[in-house]
């Protein structure tokens, strides 16, 4: 896709330089566009075209499975990251004793629904991480024992991508399960749940893969699923789900995950935003957010400001982090000039997406530029 038309995907750029998909994304123009036509045809018809629409959701459960490098069969549909993990931490059979490793620091979510267990028995270790870097000599010494693995693949703060290969081999050396949270990375960064031996992972669709707020996916592996219990069981839950039958049949794959009614205006918005992507390609998407993130940073080491986050090498994500004397009132002043950033751990995030570009970058630095008083 030819660079003009993509930024005329994203109207946002005319008002803003907008560099913070790592936390809430603008929506593609398309996007919007199929959601609102859904809504549009419930006004008008109400349910009338109830079947097409469910052709929408087998289309978006495609295109997430491409995403996955999976089966369609083998992914659901969620309200968010939380809720899949949540599916994991409630659904495993848990005995008193057992432990779970997280990667920590790390977003909250990553470890509250295993926090939950203490009732049950079920203590959380820690596998620690430096400044966003998982220390994996200290992995190797406390994955044995622990029945499941949870890690982010991307680290929220500093970017720095976890190496996943690494942390899968010592999950299988040990007999572990291994779940990721991939809302950092999924829809940026190219991800292989099959080659890897991923048993459980969770995304919410609103950071890189450009789709809404409240929408999640959920990836059960073959091997895996049947030792996850479903604990929110309904009438889409079941086999044969449109034929509303009172038999208690559980669906195969990942389709038992999704217990009724479910968001389809959101489903048809995020099918529309995964075709964009794959209207790029998913080695192009990353090329072009990486490019964006060399300009950013070149930018920046020419200020003298310090980037902490990987710029090459496995370790790099979208993310870019870097150090300010003054981080929350270059924030303050990036947001108050319509230049959306984040402030996390007490350095300015920054996180483009394929469509950011040069233009984008100088609106950023004119006001880096002005409150450093150049």
């Amino acid at each position: 896709m030819e660079h003009e038309a993509l930024r005329k995907e994203f109207p946002v750029v005319a008002e803003t330089a907008f560099f913070n998909h790592a936390a809430v994304s603008p929506m593609p123009r398309r996007a919007c566009l199929a959601g609102q036509a859904i809504f549009e045809d419930r006004c008008r018809r109400a349910s009338a075209d109830y079947f097409r629409w469910m052709g929408t959701v087998a289309q978006a459960r495609g295109r997430a499975a491409r995403l996955l490098c999976t089966e369609a069969g083998q992914v659901a549909f969620t309200g968010n990251t939380s809720h899949g993990l949540g599916l994991v931490a409630a659904g495993l059979p848990w005995r008193a004793g057992d432990k779970v490793a997280v990667t920590w620091p790390d977003f909250p979510t990553l470890r509250f629904p295993f926090d939950n267990l203490a009732g049950r028995g079920v203590t959380v270790v820690e596998l620690p991480k430096h400044d966003g870097r998982l220390d994996l000599d200290a992995a190797r010494r406390l994955v044995p024992g622990c029945r499941l693995v949870v890690a982010s693949t991307v680290d929220w703060a500093t970017g720095v991508a976890a190496p996943l290969a690494e942390l899968a081999a010592l999950c299988r050396e040990a007999g572990a399960l291994f779940c990721l949270d991939a809302i950092q990375s999924l829809g940026a960064l190219p991800l292989d749940v099959t080659a890897l031996g991923v048993d459980f992972l969770a995304a919410g669709c609103h950071k890189w893969q450009l789709g809404p707020m409240g929408l999640g996916i959920f990836y059960v592996s073959p091997a895996s699923g049947g030792r996850l219990d479903t604990v929110l069981a309904g009438w889409r839950s079941m086999r044969e789900a449109e034929a509303l039958g009172t038999d208690f049949r559980l669906a195969d794959g990942a389709g038992r995950f999704e217990p009724g009614t479910q968001d389809i205006a959101g489903i048809a918005a995020y099918d529309a935003a995964l075709s964009l992507l794959e209207d790029i390609g998913p080695e192009s998407v990353r090329e072009r957010i990486f490019a964006a993130g060399d300009g950013l940073a070149a930018g920046l080491q020419a200020r003298g400001l310090a980037v902490a986050s990987p710029l090459a090498g496995p370790e790099r994500s979208g993310i870019l982090a870097f150090d300010h004397p003054d981080a929350p009132g270059l924030y303050a002043a990036l947001m108050r000039q319509h230049v959306p950033v984040s402030l996390r751990s007490g350095r300015i995030r920054l996180s483009p997406h394929c469509y950011n570009d040069a233009t984008d970058a100088a609106r950023l630095f004119a006001v880096v530029d002005a409150f450093d008083g150049r």
